[in-house]
């Protein structure tokens, strides 16, 4: 029931959004004032849920624009507003919505694409909500964030990196896959962080969150199964040896960091169920039907490192041939190979594709899939 203080609360939030829009009407002469106004309408002061429309006219607008010119204009209108606002539904749907254009950018020519954020939520704290929930809300909007700026600042450095091939393409997956599990961590600090925080707008940012955690889980296991195939397949890589780094150096090396990234990955699994247990209680719709996170029992893993560093020893001492034919005949390989197959899923690189487009089965990326008449249909975005 609605108290006579949240109705006023939301009153004056809802003028506080008509006033930003006067602005931006009588500013119309300024470039890229339908940009700003679309996003003003989609980052409203309403905290009981997301106006699923105002944010198709964003995503849609981003998607219309030849060479997604439309992403920068419109990531800068997200950082004006969210630099300004001290309540937490705005600052959380700016957040939504900058990280529906990040998801829009990775498909983006190169030279299109965001790179880092340009706004910082590091430190925000809420004072639109009542002095019982403002830290949960604040601490909320700082983990989506934190996650945010990251993810963003991972896809930067990708950027300056270019586009040539690496000369260790194992190496360059390892530490990807590394990056993918910091990235794991920050996205399973996004949750409530006091009572009375199952409100529509938190749980339907956990909805985008779900998802991103299913595409990132997925690439995770993805690069691991294709580490195991370059260190124990038919065919195994040689790494390169840094400079100084003799092969046998550089082979145990890649076992070390490859072992490293098992077990945590095994330790991830685990944090994983919790956290959709904790989404299904909440009452997360995506949550509501997830598949089950195995994890690679401890004894599988300890096995599985003997195996692959005793590879290792055996191709510094012997020819890559001769080596091959040891790992083939030994009778433990068959075992753990069963084990590691039956929990790690190679992903075909279409597949892969799909998830980073934010489809993947039955689970649909609502950042994505707004139609192009949710901005025309809607005539001018200034009145």
């Amino acid at each position: 029931m609605t108290t006579a203080r949240q109705w006023w609360r939301r009153a004056a939030a809802a003028a506080k959004d008509r006033r930003s829009l006067y602005l931006t009407r009588v500013a119309s002469l300024r470039p890229n004032a339908e940009l700003e106004a679309a996003v003003i309408r989609a980052t409203s002061h309403d905290e009981r849920s997301v106006d699923y429309r105002s944010a198709a006219r964003v995503f849609a607008l981003a998607r219309a624009s030849p060479s997604s010119s439309a992403l920068q204009p419109l990531m800068w209108a997200l950082a004006r507003r969210a630099g300004r606002t001290r309540c937490w539904a705005v600052a959380l749907k700016a957040l939504m919505l900058a990280h529906g254009l990040l998801l829009r950018s990775d498909l983006a020519p190169r030279a299109a694409r965001l790179g880092r954020v340009p706004f910082d939520l590091a430190d925000f704290r809420d004072r639109s909500s009542s002095p019982a929930k403002t830290s949960g809300f604040s601490a909320f909007v700082r983990a989506y964030f934190h996650f945010l700026d990251t993810r963003s600042l991972f896809a930067a450095q990708d950027m300056d990196a270019g586009d040539g091939e690496d000369d260790d393409t194992e190496d360059a997956r390892l530490d990807g896959v590394s990056r993918l599990q910091h990235l794991l961590d920050l996205l399973m600090q996004i949750r409530p962080y006091g009572d009375g925080m199952e409100q529509g707008l938190i749980l339907e940012a956990m909805d985008c969150v779900v998802i991103e955690i299913f595409e990132v889980y997925s690439q995770i296991c993805t690069g691991i199964a294709r580490f195991l195939v370059g260190v124990l397949g038919s065919a195994p890589t040689t790494p390169r040896p840094r400079p100084g780094e003799t092969v046998a150096a550089a082979r145990r090396r890649r076992g070390v960091q490859g072992m490293r990234v098992l077990r945590k990955a095994s330790e991830q699994s685990a944090l994983l169920t919790s956290y959709f247990e904790l989404c299904r209680s909440l009452g997360v719709l995506n949550a509501a039907e997830f598949p089950a996170v195995e994890r690679v029992p401890d004894d599988d893993i300890r096995d599985l490192e003997k195996l692959i560093m005793s590879h290792v020893e055996d191709k510094g001492k012997v020819d890559e041939e001769k080596a091959l034919v040891a790992v083939a005949e030994d009778a433990g390989v068959e075992s753990s190979r069963t084990v590691v197959t039956r929990q790690w899923v190679v992903f075909d690189d279409d597949e892969v594709a799909g998830a980073m487009q934010g489809h993947f089965g039955n689970y649909v990326n609502p950042f994505l899939g707004a139609p192009w008449e949710a901005v025309t249909g809607s005539g001018n975005l200034l009145v």
